[in-house]
């Protein structure tokens, strides 16, 4: 196993514990087939560190959210809210506040934005991200 695997294992249930610290309803994880399937419906390939957290949870259950009101989407809820979305180059994948802005990917650059009326830079990875939503870190706002 590499130090890369320890680190991302770490980082992931580290997250997992916070969540189910704090009460969170999560979904089950989702084997990599299936979440093919959401990337082929897409046209994206989502980064190696979303892919180990989504295997061990597929976000929170039922619109749940953390006490600052952030919610981690389902690999379902993802792809119903791209197809009404906007935005092409944009794949949400949290929101703040009932949908107040979302948190999601660029598919030009990869990196990690916040969207409210436009998309503003706040992480290069989805694991810096989550680990911003677990400190809820101010440039989240």
């Amino acid at each position: 196993m590499t130090d890369n695997f320890k680190h991302s294992t770490s980082w992931a249930d580290q997250s997992i514990a916070i969540w189910t610290t704090g009460g969170i309803k999560l979904n089950d994880g989702i084997p990599l087939d299936k979440i093919a399937k959401f990337e082929n419906h897409l046209d994206y390939t989502f980064p190696k560190d979303f892919l180990h957290l989504y295997q061990k949870v597929n976000g929170f259950k039922e619109f749940d959210w953390n006490e600052n009101m952030f919610s981690l989407w389902s690999l379902e809820r993802i792809l119903k809210e791209y197809q009404k979305g906007g935005d092409s180059n944009y794949i949400g994948f949290c929101d703040y506040l009932i949908n107040s802005h979302t948190i999601g990917f660029s598919k030009s650059d990869n990196r990690i934005y916040k969207y409210y009326n436009k998309p503003q830079p706040i992480a290069n990875t989805f694991q810096e991200t989550i680990t911003l939503l677990n400190s809820n870190a101010d440039l989240l706002y």
